[in-house]
Parts: structure tokens; sequence; C-alpha cells
């Protein structure tokens, strides 16, 4: 049990940092390429992926600390 919520921890770590960093490209150096709609996504995106990272690294504590592991 505990190792599946690591994995899930994992998980919800690594998404939201390659999304957070698409979320920035989009935003600044590639810009021009995207849509304004696009680039309002990105922004947002940029404040809502973070949020999810911190949330997979409480997950990923909860299953370190059930198997025991150290935090």
């Amino acid at each position: 049990m505990f190792s599946l919520t690591k994995q899930v921890g994992n998980w919800l770590m690594l998404v939201p940092v390659s999304l957070f960093l698409s979320c920035l490209l989009i935003s600044y150096p590639f810009a021009e390429y995207f849509s304004m709609t696009q680039q309002i996504a990105a922004h947002i995106g940029t404040m809502v992926f973070p949020a999810l990272f911190k949330v997979g690294y409480v997950v990923r504590c909860i299953g370190q600390h059930g198997l025991g592991l150290r935090v």
C-alpha cells in the first residue's frame, strides 16, 4: 500500500515539473508561436503545476514514512 503511495507521489512530482517547464517555455521564449489563449493557459499553469508538485512531495513523504524509510 505505502509502496504504491510512494510511486504515486513520485509521478505527482515528475509530471508537474515537466508540465511546468513546458509552460515556462510557452510563456516566455516561444510565446510568438502560440496564441494568446494558449499563453494565458501556460501562465496559469506556471502557478498550478508547482502546487501539484508540492502535493506529490507530501504523498511521497507519506509513502516513505509508511515504509519506515527516512523522510
